[in-house]
């Protein structure tokens, strides 16, 4: 059997694998005799066929089964005594089968890459200071009523923040096009619900008005037919509406879901309530902050089996979040190329964590499991039962210890890593700018 590796520090490896003849001739001759014990052929008894009669029929596919299991078994006993660790499935290209003469094979394959990381301690992360003040309380207090706001006719003019009620068809080239018309339909100005220019061109109509708006489809549009094309939209106004804010009292603050008996104490709840946010998005920026931070230290070659492994759960998770069973996912509705920049960033990070947590022999705390499993559970009638599943289902414990170790990783690197601070509003960072 012969072999020859390429650098160990590189993803794509490739071997060749010879198979002596004597052990293949050996092993189909044994396979065959097993078979003529138990072969059914037409004009013999069970097992009474000749065995020349049994190797005609039997002998190709056996010996093509002897080929790719003594293959298959020389390929992992070579690379677990080169302390190699394949990713996927290896490509096996024959490069003779002849009978009587041992069989060669050219294996390609990737294999886990080896990585050597510098000190945590030369990264830096960006660490996001920010508070909520009483301008985000009002405010916020403000969207929650608009949000519960009831809507009633207007006389005059339509303005940003009202509703609309309008009849439109769609030309394009002036033909109309499919889910280009409707009757009846409600628009808010300023929700951004319609392409670019649409609702701004609603602004300042009234009752029975009609315009003609020129627009053009975004070159990203959903329906690919329809992007980047000039359209024009013929719109009647049937009504204009504006909102009717609730009044702030027990009532409306009850059925916020939040305690409170007047407009102090509600704002105190709502003050709480950001503050949390707050903080989860702070921690969660500086995780990602650290991380890229990490990643951009550590450029090294990822094997693609990796890559398309988990682009695959990406666009499952994707149909899964739209309601869509990943079992009838196709390719054109979530294409996998948009998925391969962030799931390549995803598995470098996967592969340096390992890393630390190899390198630093850390073990997943029991303490921040029972928590983050009791977490989940709360959200649960029976959160108990929920516990206790967790803990009898192997698989769910072994996820959630994965979650343990990373937040266990992350706040090592935090801990080690120099922070640069920068101030953002509450409002820059729940928007993600």
């Amino acid at each position: 059997m012969r072999f020859s590796f390429g650098n160990k520090n590189e993803v794509e490896q490739s071997l060749t694998i010879s198979v002596a003849a004597d052990d293949i001739e050996k092993q189909v001759k044994s396979k065959l005799n097993s078979a003529q014990k138990t072969a059914k052929i037409k004009g013999f008894r069970k097992g009474k066929a000749p065995l020349d009669v049994v190797k005609k029929m039997y002998e190709p596919e056996i010996r093509q089964d002897v080929i790719n299991d003594s293959v298959i078994k020389k390929f992992y006993e070579l690379v677990e005594k080169q302390n190699l660790k394949p990713v996927g499935r290896p490509n096996l290209i024959p490069e003779r089968i002849e009978i009587e003469k041992d069989v060669i094979f050219k294996a390609t394959f990737e294999v886990y890459p080896e990585i050597s990381l510098g000190n945590l301690n030369r990264l830096s992360y960006t660490k996001t200071v920010s508070s909520v003040t009483e301008e985000d309380v009002n405010k916020t207090i403000e969207n929650i009523r608009k949000r519960m706001c009831s809507w009633e006719s207007k006389e005059g003019n339509a303005s940003s923040g009202d509703q609309i009620k309008i009849d439109f068809i769609g030309k394009i080239e002036n033909e109309e096009f499919e889910g280009g018309s409707a009757k009846d339909f409600v628009v808010e100005i300023g929700s951004k619900s319609m392409i670019e220019g649409f609702e701004e061109g609603l602004i300042g109509l009234k009752k029975s008005d009609k315009k003609d708006l020129d627009l053009t489809f975004p070159e990203d549009y959903g329906k690919k037919d329809l992007a980047s094309k000039s359209v024009v939209f013929s719109v009647e106004v049937k009504e204009v509406l504006k909102p009717k804010l609730p009044a702030l009292n027990e009532e409306f603050f009850k059925s916020t879901g939040l305690v409170a008996e007047n407009l102090e104490e509600f704002k105190k709840e709502i003050e709480t309530k950001l503050q949390e946010d707050l903080e989860n998005l702070i921690k969660n920026k500086s995780k990602v902050s650290v991380l890229d931070s990490i990643r951009e230290a550590n450029v090294f070659e990822v094997p693609n089996a990796m890559i398309e492994s988990e682009v695959n759960n990406m666009r499952e998770d994707a149909a899964r979040r739209v309601g869509m069973d990943p079992k009838d996912l196709k390719e054109d509705l979530f294409p996998k190329e948009t998925f391969e920049e962030e799931a390549k960033k995803r598995v470098s990070v996967g592969i340096i964590l390992n890393k630390i947590i190899e390198e630093k022999s850390i073990k997943a705390d029991g303490e921040r499991v029972r928590k983050i499993i009791e977490d989940r559970a709360a959200m649960y009638k029976e959160p108990q039962q929920v516990v206790n599943w967790f803990y009898s289902n192997e698989e769910q414990l072994r996820s959630i210890e994965s979650i343990s170790l990373e937040e266990q990783v992350v706040e090592i690197l935090l801990s080690e890593a120099s922070a640069v601070e920068e101030e953002l509003t509450y409002e820059e960072c729940v928007s993600g700018k």
